[in-house]
């Protein structure tokens, strides 16, 4: 973790200086994103190339029909890519609430808790 002070005597600390230093779960996750984001925006712009109402050349009914089923196929794997880079997140959240050698959050809430009940005192 780096930390820099500035004048105003506030702290700012980075626990990454980069986008490599993040954990390879997290890189992952960024790359599936990217790609699905990618990859929709592709979908959208391949399906209306394909309607009926777009008049692009000499283009025949039955390879505009081909153009709405790639932009389908485009917008379902998008679809995926998404659900993967989600759930590799979440199964990754999960491993790491229930790993006893990890504090993360729920030492936060336990200390939350702690110092709840004694505050009264």
């Amino acid at each position: 973790m780096s930390c820099v002070a500035t004048t105003t005597g506030s702290v700012q600390c980075n626990r990454f200086r980069t986008v490599l230093g993040l954990p390879a779960h997290l890189q992952a996750c960024r790359a599936l994103m990217i790609m699905s984001l990618l990859i929709g925006l592709a979908a959208i712009i391949v399906s209306v190339l394909g309607l009926k109402c777009t008049k692009i050349g000499r283009t025949s009914d039955q390879a505009k029909a081909q153009m709405v089923l790639t932009g389908g196929i485009m917008v379902i794997l998008s679809g995926l890519l998404t659900l993967t880079a989600v759930s590799l997140y979440a199964a990754q959240v999960i491993h790491d609430f229930y790993d006893p050698l990890y504090g993360g959050v729920r030492s936060v809430l336990l200390q939350t808790v702690d110092t709840t009940e004694y505050s009264d005192l």
